[in-house]
């Protein structure tokens, strides 16, 4: 579970983004608190809520960025939207919004359940709350109310993710960032980060021979440069920009119908790097084999994105179905996917069979 701020703005324009989610059926208005004034009112509008934090707000004008807008989520469906509001609350109570008016909206247009927060940076008897810290202690207050310990969870990632083999300490770090990690490095030591604070601390030197004993397996190569292939046959390798405007890490972060295919039916995770506003390449990480690749190494990028203009088939679970010129089901033509693992290369029943076969 993660906690996010997002804008911090004096127009309170969170009221209307959620409330436009509202209206859109894609959330629910779960809590409102210490909106006294408004008690009168049968049913308040998203403008009456705005206008009350505004006022509020107004009560120091010393605080420029009056907003609190933050949100709480959850791994997929392990919290539903009453656990989340009740954990939102609490975690507005640890934070010094207990008194101040808020609200808690559950939104359901994510495959992870999440939970929006907006309130007023101001108290009524015109302090402001204190942000020292912020997303320290916001992180540290969530874990507390979960019962999460962030630094056994690193040691854990940590024991994992030396079991990979990979060619470069670039590599090393994008595996840690699959994991929800960032890192940056000093000397001779390479620092986990994560939740705004350094958790681990990794010995460059143990990275440093992991690299130097990796061993290069073609038959992998090759199975996975067939494996694409052949699925950029009925999937697009074009990368998107994740859609979510309000998360800082997602809105960094690139997808593609054959990344989402990949992560979902091979346990594969193809991810897209860019460079000034343009993604230039990609690296593949197989968590079945515990390998991390530069992508060049399995295909050409210019052919990996390259628009997918008519699909010749489609997926059916694990399996590819190809369409004859008629646009019929060939039955007999099913390519399957799900590979297995034995010596630690690809090996799958139909040795990835061609259309046509």
């Amino acid at each position: 579970m993660i906690v996010q701020f997002l804008s911090s703005n004096s127009r309170f324009a969170a009221i209307k983004y959620n409330a436009d989610k509202v209206s859109a059926g894609k959330a629910e208005l779960m809590c409102v608190k210490n909106f006294q004034s408004l008690s009168v009112l049968d049913k308040p509008k998203p403008s009456d809520y705005r206008s009350y934090l505004r006022m509020i707000g107004a009560l120091n004008p010393k605080v420029k960025n009056k907003q609190l807008h933050a949100v709480i989520m959850a791994k997929g469906h392990s919290y539903d939207k009453r656990q989340l509001t009740h954990i939102a609350g609490l975690w507005l109570e640890k934070m010094g919004y207990a008194n101040n008016p808020h609200l808690i909206y559950f939104h359901n247009d994510n495959t992870n359940n999440h939970v929006h927060i907006v309130s007023v940076r101001v108290c009524k008897n015109r302090k402001s709350v204190e942000s020292r810290y912020e997303k320290l202690r916001a992180s540290l207050a969530l874990h507390q109310l979960i019962g999460f310990d962030p630094v056994a969870q690193a040691e854990m990632d940590y024991s994992k993710a030396i079991t990979y083999q990979f060619t470069t300490l670039d590599q090393f770090t994008i595996l840690l960032k699959t994991m929800g990690y960032s890192a940056y490095i000093r000397a001779t030591t390479l620092y986990m980060v994560r939740h705004s604070r350094s958790i681990r601390k990794v010995d460059l030197n143990v990275i440093n021979n992991i690299i130097k004993s990796y061993k290069h397996n073609s038959v992998e190569v090759s199975a996975l440069k067939q494996a694409i292939e052949l699925s950029l046959k009925v999937v697009s390798g074009t990368p998107v920009r994740h859609p979510s405007f309000w998360h800082s890490y997602l809105r960094k972060n690139y997808k593609s119908d054959l990344s989402e295919a990949f992560r979902e039916k091979l346990n594969i995770d193809i991810i897209y790097h860019t460079k000034g506003g343009d993604v230039i390449g990609f690296t593949l990480i197989n968590h079945r084999t515990k390998r991390v690749y530069d992508g060049s190494e399995i295909l050409d990028f210019k052919r990996l994105v390259r628009p997918l203009v008519r699909p010749e088939g489609f997926f059916q679970g694990d399996r590819i179905i190809f369409y004859d010129d008629q646009k019929r089901y060939q039955p007999n033509n099913v390519p399957n996917l799900a590979v297995k693992m034995s010596g630690g290369a690809f090996d799958s029943e139909n040795k990835m069979a061609r259309r046509g076969r």
